[in-house]
């Protein structure tokens, strides 16, 4: 219907005297549709009316239309946590977005996810999770079955707000909506690579952060699981094979195919420096990685592979082909005991962000401290490539570091990373053929902290001393 100036006029000054509504009021001279209705008023991205010249333009698409104008001072937000797949453990820098359309779907394998991208989708607002795992999103469409991204790396879940009212906030509070995805049914997972040890168990960190049974098997090339199995352990006498019908861990690091076909690689202590460039013996067990591995596993990195490596697994780096990757730690080994607690370094953002989250998951613990089964002292320093998280020691050493890959390019060009806890999480679970269920203590606080890497290493790339940002909008 076209209309004139005049009768938009009477209009609107009819409606304002519904003074009970919270948000609805005269906005540039445009009806602001405060009950959930539309916005004629073009500020907000909302629906625009050009009545200069008796005729209607519209300036929105889909949900964008139902963004409204609120009165000074008020906003539509939508607040709530987002949590990993068991529920209960918060979670920091999760992308939380409104999208215009359907997200496409996920690449498979090893790809480039750089921060700054537009997230799929046609976002209409964006959001990141603070160090308490809490959102907010302003200027939420108004309506009801709005739609809600929740999504970190290849993590990625899509569920429904039932309804947003205008010029409020509405708390999301439904933590089976808001956590990530515990099984491929109910969203989007990364496929995960997981090598077994006899020392430090790290594999019972999965179920307990709510990662579905099912979605845990031997890697067999069929692609069946979302998190499959290698063994890594070669010491006689010692069990810690996973799943049944784990194959060796050789089967995976001499292969460069195969290690692109997971965006994640956990790789467990083995218990000893198992590296055929050691020179030293250890009761003549077999040495699993050689040069063939290391090559395999720095073009992995270099690719956008993502690595996550305890204690003896500084192999990785220490014995890099990748002179750059090679001297980004110094590296004695030998795995001589360290100090614990370690002290965080909270002088950058994200340093910061893991010690308020640590207080958060684990309120008895010490701030600015992190406390660790068992902490080593195999890498005495790093540099400038390295991002240290934390340090301890008379002569603080590094002992939590990420690094960037490939390494010394700029950010820009940087699309894997990997991260080194030179400590123990887990000593007192077992891995095994009825895995998981040997996986019996409770999270403890160094597994707390593995969470927080395994999902950070999950995330996009940026430089890891910047602060996160939300992903733009078009």
């Amino acid at each position: 219907m076209r209309c004139s100036v005049l009768s938009l006029l009477l209009l609107t000054t009819a409606c304002s005297a519904k003074s009970e509504d919270p948000g609805l009021d005269l906005v540039d001279g445009a009806l602001d549709a405060g009950d959930g209705g539309f916005d004629p008023d073009v500020g907000e991205g909302g629906l625009g009316a050009d009545v200069g010249d008796g005729g209607t333009t519209p300036t929105c698409t889909g949900l964008r239309c139902q963004q409204v104008k609120c009165d000074s001072g008020k906003s539509t937000t939508v607040s709530g946590k987002v949590y990993a797949p068991n529920g209960t453990l918060p979670l920091y820098n999760v992308i939380v977005y409104v999208p215009n359309g359907t997200p496409a779907a996920l690449p498979t394998g090893v790809s480039c996810d750089r921060c700054g991208a537009v997230a799929s989708g046609d976002p209409i607002v964006t959001a990141l999770t603070d160090a308490t795992g809490s959102f907010v999103l302003k200027d939420v469409p108004v309506g009801k079955d709005i739609p809600l991204v929740v999504q970190l790396g290849k993590w990625r879940r899509q569920v429904t707000i039932p309804e947003v009212k205008a010029c409020v906030d509405t708390p999301f509070t439904d933590a089976s909506k808001t956590r990530l995805p515990k099984n491929r049914t109910e969203g989007d997972m990364p496929r995960i690579a997981v090598t077994t040890g006899v020392a430090d168990k790290i594999a019972c960190m999965l179920p307990k952060i709510g990662i579905d049974k099912a979605e845990f098997g031997p890697g067999n090339g069929a692609k069946t699981f979302a998190v499959e199995f290698y063994d890594g352990a070669q010491i006689p006498g010692y069990t810690s094979s996973g799943p049944p019908g784990t194959p060796t861990a050789t089967v995976l690091w001499n292969d460069l195919a195969k290690l692109k076909q997971y965006d994640l690689v956990v790789i467990s202590c083995e218990g000893y420096e198992s590296s055929t460039e050691y020179p030293g013996t250890y009761g003549g067990w077999p040495k699993t990685q050689s040069k063939t591995s290391y090559q395999a596993m720095t073009d992995y990195l270099g690719a956008g592979g993502r690595m996550f490596t305890t204690d003896y697994e500084y192999t990785w780096y220490k014995y890099s082909p990748d002179a750059a990757l090679k001297a980004a730690m110094t590296i004695p080994g030998g795995a001589p005991g360290g100090a614990n607690p370690m002290d965080i370094d909270t002088t950058f953002p994200k340093g910061k962000a893991l010690a308020d989250w640590l207080k958060v998951v684990e309120p008895a613990s010490t701030a600015g401290k992190l406390q660790c089964d068992y902490v080593f002292d195999n890498v005495s320093a790093s540099t400038k490539v390295s991002q240290v998280w934390t340090r301890s020691g008379a002569t603080p050493h590094p002992r939590f570091v990420t690094i960037n890959a490939p390494v010394g390019k700029p950010a820009e060009a940087q699309c894997g990373k990997a991260v080194h806890l030179d400590a123990h999480i887990n000593m007192s679970d077992k891995v095994d053929a009825t895995f998981p269920a040997g996986c019996t203590s409770p999270l403890k606080e160094g597994e707390k902290a593995f969470a927080f890497f395994f999902f950070d290493l999950a995330a996009c790339i940026q430089e890891e001393g910047e602060p996160p940002k939300p992903p733009p909008i078009k």
